[in-house]
């Protein structure tokens, strides 16, 4: 058998639909262990010196590899949910709008994840209205970097959202055991998330919640884009919701201040996650006055080569007309800094 290399690599591409020209990220062949993967991100050495090898042979840069971890399970209790077709087997994350559960869809014979709308949001009409309608944009969008979204379902006055299953490690979790990544790395996870949001922005849609939390590397090394059901159509603008996700520290200013949202929401947010994953530490930590959130530089962006800090830096701009106006075009000059550095 061969022993195939690990690597995240591009190969030019047409995006379905979308005709963005982006190269799309290929997803590598599996390497396993028994009933364990590993994963082919590799650390940056000069943050974490425990992870360089000693040898003469050591590189600049080593593949840091992470043994697939069993997540904690906390047992479902009493939810009061009963369902012919699913049922719920443990929880799998609890947010601002609802609690996420593995589920067992009996009709399809599969795994899925169903988010379960709290009650306060279910019993909100207007809310719930707004829920539908962005749930029913995101339930379009058919990308292998995305999440699908299979319906939003309401049984016995409890309200969910039926999602592909996706089982692996999101990036909060890999940069927690590994510091900071390297440039090669980043640069794989930046192709195909901006591959993704290429491809939902051509179709009116916004993520408004990328963060490390919300992109996850799959069993396959695939890179998975989570959480599109709270996505906003561009033409329409939204005024500020108390129900509407967001994370302070990664959302941009416009959006923190409700104000109306395009593309370049997501940009910014891409461009504070790709600042995080290269530092190892968070671009902007968590204020109490969230008015002066985003007062400063962001932290550890001096340790990040210039030319590539300044293409982070023009993303991160908090007046959204002087960032880069789509994520494609962001996403080309962020290669074209980093690629000399890799070559």
């Amino acid at each position: 058998m061969v022993d195939h290399q690990n690597t995240f690599s591009a190969a030019p591409h047409k995006a379905d639909g979308a005709g963005s020209g982006m190269p799309r990220l290929r997803r590598p062949v599996l390497r396993t262990k028994g009933s364990r993967f590993t994963s082919v991100l590799q650390a940056d050495p000069s943050r974490s010196p425990d992870a360089v090898d000693s040898s003469p042979k050591s590189a600049a840069r080593k593949a840091i590899f992470i043994k697939k971890k069993v997540p904690h399970k906390k047992v479902v209790g009493d939810t009061g949910f009963t369902s012919h077709r699913y049922s719920l087997r443990h929880v799998i994350n609890e947010g601002e709008i609802g609690t996420i559960y593995l589920a067992f869809d009996a009709m399809l014979k599969m795994d899925v994840a169903i988010k379960m709308l709290k009650p306060r949001i279910a019993e909100d009409h207007e809310a719930l209205s707004q829920i539908k309608r962005e749930a029913a944009m995101a339930m379009k969008l058919s990308h292998e970097n995305i999440v699908r979204l299979h319906n939003i379902e309401i049984e016995k006055g409890r309200v969910f959202i039926v999602m592909e299953y996706v089982e692996g490690q999101t990036l909060r979790a890999i940069g927690d055991q590994m510091g900071a990544l390297a440039l090669p790395s980043v640069l794989d996870i930046a192709l195909a998330c901006g591959d993704a949001l290429t491809y939902a922005h051509g179709r009116g849609v916004l993520h408004r919640d990328i963060k490390p939390e919300n992109l996850m590397i799959d069993s396959a090394f695939g890179l998975k884009l989570l959480d599109f059901g709270i996505a906003i159509k561009i033409s329409r603008g939204h005024d500020k919701s108390e129900y509407l996700e967001g994370s302070p520290g990664y959302m941009s200013p416009e959006q923190l201040h409700g104000l109306p949202l395009d593309a370049r929401t997501d940009v910014f947010s891409l461009a504070v996650v790709l600042c995080e994953l290269l530092t190892g530490v968070r671009a902007y930590p968590h204020v109490d006055d969230l008015k002066h959130m985003y007062d400063g530089h962001p932290r550890g962006i001096e340790t990040i080569p210039a030319p590539v800090a300044d293409v982070l830096i023009r993303g991160m701009a908090i007046d959204a007309n002087l960032r880069w106006g789509s994520v494609a075009e962001f996403y080309a000059a962020f290669l074209h800094a980093v690629r000399p550095l890799i070559i």
